[in-house]
């Protein structure tokens, strides 16, 4: 196990000799942080592909430590996150928040407990689930009655900043094209959308210049049909090998967005390229179904963790690749304005992350009254 330890001074050395059993710490910081450090302590952490990150909620102060857990969970948001709570009790508002973006492996116990026994009970456990952490998922309002939040936002929406990455399985396959569309799509339907230029061939700095898009929700970021663009650096465009993601550069000013949904077009696959679809929410392989091109296939691994979207295929090609193990494909018609794709195509696609309605039923009273309102026919 990879582990990252963000710790208050009082518990980093218990901790620190509990997790050496457990695996590899490849990120370890300490301290009573302000404002400013626990917020790149948090961007630090993201930076590394650890399977559990333990933090301490004491080592920032709270909305601040809040702030920075949400824009870590855009950035890696298949890491476990276990939150050390010492002395706190449910009805805490800052666990509650915290809870509402995912965390839910909530250690806690007296603040003068072996804290290294318990994350060690908590690091051989299953990851707990929101049902686990549901009891902390309370607030107490000025009042000083208990306000459960509201359960449905958590069962038709999902929780915290989704991430869609947005890859071609070889270049000139319809990556940036298929990633235009899905955000028009999630703008279009209301959602605070971002999309991140990370192409190894970027053009959207050059396409928002000839369309001289306007300003977007924070200070340098374009806008265009409704959702905001994050282009590769101009800098970078030219000739220079990259040594970072445009993703991870602008990590502050996602958060500071406000998105509910980032769009990561990735460009066409390569090792680095693979990890980071993975660590998103909804991987999206972009492929062409023309059997000269399955080879191109063969090479991402593992293909089963993607949604394969197929540019215009022949139905016979579709239903010989969907004889592979594990694929779902769909099909993605041809379409030259990426920004008025038909919706039904996309929302089959992106169904994982979109949020779920629920039909209401009618109250019994209503349809009592209906019924008795409905005049009966004269007997013959």
């Amino acid at each position: 196990m990879i582990l990252a330890l963000i710790l208050a001074p009082a518990r980093a050395e218990q901790v620190r000799k509990a997790v050496k059993e457990h695996g590899e710490v490849v990120f370890d910081q300490a301290g009573t942080m302000d404002s400013q450090g626990i917020r790149n302590a948090l961007q630090s952490a993201a930076r590394v592909a650890a399977d559990a990150l333990i933090l301490d909620i004491d080592a920032g102060p709270g909305p601040d430590l809040v702030a920075a857990v949400q824009g870590y969970r855009i950035a890696r948001p298949y890491t476990t996150i276990f939150l050390l709570v010492p002395g706190r009790q449910p009805g805490d508002a800052m666990v509650a928040s915290l809870v509402g973006l995912g965390v839910y492996d909530i250690i806690d116990g007296p603040v003068e407990a072996d804290w290294g026994d318990l994350v060690s009970q908590a690091l051989n456990r299953v990851p707990a689930t929101y049902a686990q952490a549901a009891r902390w998922h309370i607030m107490t309002g000025l009042t000083g009655e208990e306000q459960v939040k509201e359960k449905i936002v958590i069962e038709q929406r999902p929780v915290g900043v989704v991430t869609i990455a947005v890859a071609g399985a070889a270049p000139g396959l319809g990556c940036t094209h298929t990633a235009l569309a899905i955000s028009a799509f999630l703008a279009r339907h209301g959602h605070n959308v971002a999309l991140v230029e990370d192409s190894q061939d970027p053009v959207m700095q050059d396409y928002l210049n000839v369309i001289a898009a306007g300003g977007g929700r924070v200070e340098g970021v374009r806008r265009v049909k409704g959702f905001d663009v994050f282009p590769v650096a101009i800098t970078n465009i030219r000739g220079e090998k990259r040594a970072s993601f445009t993703f991870d550069e602008v990590l502050p000013a996602l958060k500071d967005g406000d998105y509910q949904y980032v769009v990561r077009d990735l460009g066409f696959v390569d090792g680095a390229r693979i990890r980071e679809a993975l660590r998103s929410n909804l991987p999206v392989l972009v492929a062409s179904a023309a059997r000269w091109r399955w080879g191109d296939l063969l090479k991402i691994e593992p293909l089963s963790s993607f949604r394969l979207a197929l540019v215009a295929p022949a139905e016979r090609d579709v239903e010989e690749i969907q004889k592979m193990p594990g694929i779902k494909v769909y099909t993605i018609p041809h379409h030259p304005d990426p920004f008025n794709m038909p919706d039904e195509v996309l929302t089959e696609l992106l169904r994982p992350v979109l949020p779920q309605a629920r039909e209401k039923k009618k109250p019994f009273w209503v349809k009592f009254r209906v019924a008795a309102a409905t005049p009966k026919r004269p007997s013959a």
